[in-house]
């Protein structure tokens, strides 16, 4: 049986306008040289230090069955950095107990600093004793203070760690926030077995957590336990991993945040573009807002101004569904959710309304998946996280992006992920730049959202799904690869809400094809793969 690899690039139209804002970002490359080649791991800062535990030191994992996530490319080790003196300092954890080693060098952990606590949760990776790999069901304590110390003066870092099993902490992927006394483990997936990339593989079980757990921790200092252990769950929006959860100031002063993409549906192989806003009362999906150009965990940076209560959160790079045409301002679908390098902005105003903008400048090379963004503490934060853009001056330097993975291609997943990435270990500024005439950003603005077409390519029937914003007149029809339509799915009048078509392509030639929607002067279209 012959198998044919099909790439194609999906083509959609949108409007996009310029905006005048009172701001911008730049990133260059950083004089810092100190940081490691990491990602995927937990990340703390304590005394002007850098600390980095767990995650990978190779690139993009391999999707072969038994080559992903080696042992070999997992950091086993502690790394502190003193961005100031540009000075790295590192010390091995094989001395902790082995059970406890193997969770805390496992891959895309939950983690958040407390203070001078680093607590980290779950993980992915390999566990001797059972001779494959597992999401860890552990919740590991990290006293900084002490580790930052012995780790620079080599001095033995065993008593620094401690660790208690849960079985409700097995998750890998998803993240980990606090309000007031409140934990929040949001999201992700338990993934036991070795790792394949074909769905429903007897090498792996797979479990999305579909759920937000709500808990507290106790510690002493000696022991450690969590109680009141909630949970919300949504098998439908909840189902996903490797998102990005952000800070946010929402409009009436509420803190909390909003978690920003992820993979996959779970009734389709595609990211989700509707953002969940969280905080300690509510837990909301923005069904009207579709995030185009970043859906895969990445550095963000949420910058805040109080002055018009506008909150802006800003993705550097990463992987996306979309990316923007420079020469037409068209949007591109890829449905491989290829590394690009836009840099985005998600704005929510005061009465609430999210708009997505493409900034002017880009990444300087494919990168950002998997890295993390460190705010310059030198100058004030809001919720300790939060850039105050109303204490910045003209032109502020804002922090740095460290680690993840760099790209030599966009799409590399069935090539060779190994040779063609690594880990990203050159760090990077990023400036604010203040400016009363405003800079020009692209508008991201459609009135066809959530267009998805599943299974494809497929033999026969094609599921197709969309939604609009307001009362319109639609068209959605079939077109050959000359332009020529072929099939009409629908033309009239519908009220705002979601639609859903089936195509019978059963006695359609095998090819390329395409679905087009046009709705209020914008119009989207997905390329369709035919077989037989």
């Amino acid at each position: 049986m012959k198998k044919i690899l099909v790439l194609s690039i999906l083509f959609v139209w949108s409007q996009l306008v310029l905006a005048q804002d009172q701001f911008s970002v730049t990133v260059s490359s950083s004089s810092i040289t100190a940081a490691p080649a990491w990602h995927s791991g937990a990340f703390a800062e304590w005394s002007g230090k850098w600390i980095f535990i767990g995650g990978r030191i190779d690139g993009l994992h391999n999707f072969q069955t038994g080559q992903a996530f080696d042992i070999f490319s997992r950091n086993d080790s502690v790394f502190v950095v003193d961005p100031v003196a540009n000075v790295r300092w590192s010390a091995s954890l094989s001395a902790l107990p082995h059970s406890m080693y193997e969770a805390i060098c496992s891959s895309n952990m939950e983690y958040y600093q407390d203070d001078s606590m680093l607590y980290m949760i779950g993980g992915y990776g390999r566990k001797d004793s059972v001779s494959t790999k597992i999401t860890f069901p552990s919740l590991t304590a990290v006293q900084l203070n002490g580790l930052v110390n012995a780790v620079i003066y080599s001095n033995p870092v065993i008593s620094y760690f401690r660790q208690v099993t849960d079985s409700n902490l097995a998750v890998a992927g998803g993240h980990l926030e606090k309000i007031d006394s409140t934990f929040y483990l949001v999201f992700g997936h338990r993934f036991d077995g070795m790792y394949d990339q074909l769905s429903g593989s007897s090498f792996f079980v797979q479990h999305y957590s579909n759920q937000i757990r709500k808990f507290n921790i106790h510690d002493t200092g000696t022991s450690l336990s969590i109680s009141n252990f909630q949970t919300i769950t949504d098998t439908i929006n909840f189902h996903r991993r490797d998102f990005n959860l952000v800070p946010q100031v929402f409009p009436n002063g509420d803190y909390g945040f909003t978690a920003f993409g992820g993979v996959f549906q779970k009734f389709a192989n595609l990211p989700y573009l509707n953002p969940v806003d969280i905080t300690s009362s509510s837990t909301q999906l923005n069904s009207s807002f579709n995030q185009n150009l970043s859906q895969y965990e990445t550095a963000s940076m949420p910058v805040y101004d109080s002055a018009i209560k506008y909150m802006h959160t800003f993705f550097f790079g990463g992987m996306a569904l979309y990316t923007v045409d420079t020469a037409t301002h068209a949007l591109v679908q890829d449905t491989l959710i290829p590394f690009v390098k836009t840099i985005s902005k998600v704005t929510r105003d005061d009465a609430g309304n999210l708009t997505e903008y493409a900034q002017p400048v880009q990444m300087p090379s494919l990168l950002g998946t998997n890295a993390r963004f460190i705010p310059d503490r030198n100058h004030p934060l809001v919720h300790n996280s939060i850039i105050n853009l109303n204490a910045l001056s003209a032109e502020t330097h804002a922090g740095w992006i460290v680690g993840g993975i760099q790209s030599d291609f966009p799409n590399i997943a069935h090539l060779d992920p190994g040779s063609m990435s690594r880990a990203n270990s050159q760090v990077y500024d990023v400036y604010l730049h203040k400016s009363v005439a405003g800079v020009s950003d692209q508008l991201i603005k459609s009135e066809v959202n959530n267009f998805f077409v599943y299974p494809n390519p497929s033999l026969n029937i094609f599921n197709i799904e969309f939604s609009i914003s307001e009362r319109a007149r639609v068209e959605a029809a079939i077109y050959n690869a000359t332009g020529k339509k072929i099939v009409s799915l629908f033309e009239g009048l519908r009220i705002p809400g979601d639609l859903k078509f089936t195509w019978d392509a059963s006695h359609i030639k095998a090819g390329i094809y395409f679905c087009r929607v046009k709705a209020v002067g914008y119009s989207k279209s997905v390329t369709l793969v035919v077989g037989k």
